[in-house]
């Protein structure tokens, strides 16, 4: 038995038997382990957050997107973005319209996910896939002085000093 989640936010309704809907899930693998398999190689983690883009249409609900942040201190660390692109192709042309029109699947996913971390003073990524970074940099990510480590602040009231520890700390953390 699984939990489906503590929070939910519905993103895009199309109709009232058809809504797209973000969900932080207790265990993501009901929704995407295969998804993660195939995408990373490895088993999804099983430890906190996952966030998963699910499509309920006509009684069916399809994964389109996971993704996952470790919380360590005052920051999270993200990672393991996927696109499910072969539900995606599921989905009637004129939803995908939609939902392209709202910047994709991974669009909607991060920028929708990292509005509900609010317990922390930033985001991390480690991004070395071209089309993931213009991704998070259309979200609002920012680079930061280290290669492929970029940053989401959610405390707009840091100085650069805090700045910089809270960026060398995700460094420390290596590739995530």
């Amino acid at each position: 038995m699984f939990t489906i989640g503590f929070l939910s936010r519905v993103i895009m309704s199309f109709s009232e038997h058809s809504q797209l809907t973000l969900v932080e899930v207790n265990d993501a693998a009901p929704f995407a382990a295969e998804l993660f398999q195939q995408s990373f190689g490895d088993p999804v983690p099983n430890f906190p957050k996952h966030f998963v883009l699910l499509l309920s249409e006509q009684g069916k609900t399809l994964t389109l997107g996971y993704v996952h942040f470790t919380h360590k201190d005052k920051i999270y660390l993200g990672g393991g973005m996927c696109v499910n692109t072969r539900a995606l192709r599921q989905v009637p042309k004129n939803l995908r319209q939609q939902l392209s029109a709202q910047g994709g699947v991974a669009f909607v996913m991060l920028s929708e996910s990292v509005k509900l971390l609010t317990d922390c003073d930033a985001v991390f990524g480690h991004v070395g896939h071209q089309g993931a970074y213009k991704i998070d940099m259309a979200v609002g990510f920012e680079q930061t002085k280290h290669p492929h480590l970029i940053v989401y602040w959610q405390n707009n009231n840091l100085s650069n000093h805090e700045k910089a520890a809270l960026v060398g700390a995700a460094h420390d953390e290596g590739a995530f």
